[in-house]
């Protein structure tokens, strides 16, 4: 599937946050989510990220893993593809908003 990430919101202090988009994190506008593979990857960037645990609850999907000394989640809303996910990082973290649709 394909995800595009619409707002993001980074926090780098519990009294500062920053409303953005996927540039301001360094991600591409849209990540390519292969379940079956469990990797998510960026369309542009070539990089990559292996999904290390995958479930179905509440009628969501819900992806997540870590990287580098952090972790993230991803939780897609089956009927509508609606995305919502947060990465938590060395100094902070952020919360996106998107929506992923089927290849």
């Amino acid at each position: 599937m394909q995800c595009a990430i619409n707002t993001v919101m980074v926090c780098s202090d519990p009294s500062v946050c920053v409303r953005g988009n996927a540039s301001t994190v360094n991600l591409p506008p849209v990540l390519s989510v292969d379940v079956g593979q469990k990797v998510i990857s960026g369309v542009t960037t070539g990089r990559t990220i292996k999904i290390t645990s995958v479930e179905h609850e509440g009628g969501r999907l819900l992806l997540s893993g870590s990287e580098s000394g952090g972790s993230w989640n991803v939780a897609v809303v089956e009927d509508s593809g609606a995305m919502s996910s947060v990465a938590l990082v060395r100094n902070g973290g952020f919360l996106m908003f998107g929506t992923c649709t089927s290849n």
